[in-house]
């Protein structure tokens, strides 16, 4: 009778060991990873677009531009926005009228729509744009500097 008292107790207390064990390991694997937490760091993305002529001075949602390059017919504009559970979309838009300088100057809106997305995540993209219909000419060599969303530096594009 003992024995089996003292096997019972044994048995118990093997099945709860493993019960905390079974536990903490569903505990563990169970939480969201780095990858999924909230602090994670923004995915890039990459999106290719086509500039045009039209207005500007459209309203956009909000957007922080954090670099523009120029290679060629195309300008690379990395940006940072909020959002994350609808997709966004951009377009670049020149301003049809031209200073009359050498080389002449275009103002170039980038315009944001974030339809109503109202999630918080940092989001950081890439927009690739084909830029060749704001040139001044549609000639070889021809150079115009181009003034993206009034930032502080003009950006020089010559046509190739």
């Amino acid at each position: 009778m003992l024995n089996g008292i003292i096997f019972d107790s044994i048995s118990k207390i093997l099945s709860m060991k493993y019960l905390f064990l079974l536990s903490l390991a569903l505990f563990t694997f169970g939480c969201k990873t780095a990858k999924d937490s909230a602090h994670q760091t923004p995915e890039i993305s990459r999106l290719k677009i086509t500039a045009a002529l039209g207005a500007i001075n459209v309203p956009s949602d909000p957007i922080e531009i954090t670099a523009v390059r120029v290679e060629g017919n195309t300008m690379f504009i990395d940006l940072n926005y909020t959002g994350g559970c609808e997709e966004h979309t951009f377009s670049v838009v020149g301003s049809e009228m031209i200073s009359k300088s050498l080389p002449p100057i275009r103002s170039v809106q980038l315009i944001h729509a974030a339809k109503g997305d109202q999630c918080k995540k940092i989001v950081e993209e890439t927009l690739i744009v084909d830029i060749s219909k704001l040139a001044y000419k549609q000639d070889q060599g021809s150079t115009i500097f181009l003034l993206v969303n009034d930032l502080k530096n003009r950006i020089e594009y010559t046509f190739e």
